[in-house]
């Protein structure tokens, strides 16, 4: 005859296996693999290295419009580039308020939005780069030096894990500003 058990300890019991399973489930073995910081390094430098490339032969005249605009007027390109990110997050969020015709703004956002930081992200490559190069030449340095001292400067920099991509994101307002100013002139 099996004895009678009491609510109390069933569920003291229930709840006692439930903390195990969390427990045992929130442990990590290994099972997802996991990239090095090498393979990290490297993927971040051909990424800006191929788009800064597209974007240094495709419009050597806007890149360096562009990197000249960043210098001339600083303040303008960041505020730009932090209107620019607020007006795609506000677009987004109230888009998804609206059920058919939202999915179809969010994925065109998106996509505008993902645009502009690429070729934003690109500008403000080879500006750092020449930020770092002009002072040490003493005159303006090629739009290909500055692509590979920006690349490899911003890969390094996004190495160090808080601060560092904090900087890389400062550097890319800057870009997204100057490049979704032009897009914006362009329209009006």
């Amino acid at each position: 005859m099996v004895p009678q058990r009491k609510p109390l300890t069933t569920l003291l019991s229930l709840l006692g296996l439930l903390a195990l399973a969390g427990t045992a489930a929130a442990q990590h073995f290994g099972s997802v693999p996991e990239t090095s910081t090498i393979v990290g390094i490297g993927f971040s430098l051909i990424l800006n290295l191929v788009f800064g490339g597209i974007l240094v032969a495709a419009g050597p005249d806007y890149t360096r419009n562009s990197i000249s605009e960043i210098r001339s007027n600083p303040g303008r390109s960041f505020v730009w580039g932090l209107g620019v990110s607020l007006f795609a997050f506000v677009v987004l969020i109230l888009s998804s308020f609206i059920p058919l015709l939202g999915l179809l703004l969010v994925v065109v956002v998106v996509l505008v939005f993902v645009v502009l930081i690429v070729i934003g992200s690109a500008v403000a490559t080879v500006f750092l780069g020449s930020l770092v190069v002009k002072p040490a030449v003493g005159r303006s340095p090629s739009l290909g030096v500055s692509l590979l001292v920006g690349a490899i400067g911003s890969t390094m920099l996004s190495v160090i894990p808080v601060l560092g991509a904090t900087m890389v994101l400062g550097i890319t307002v800057f870009g997204v500003g100057v490049v979704g100013r032009h897009a914006y002139l362009s329209m009006v």
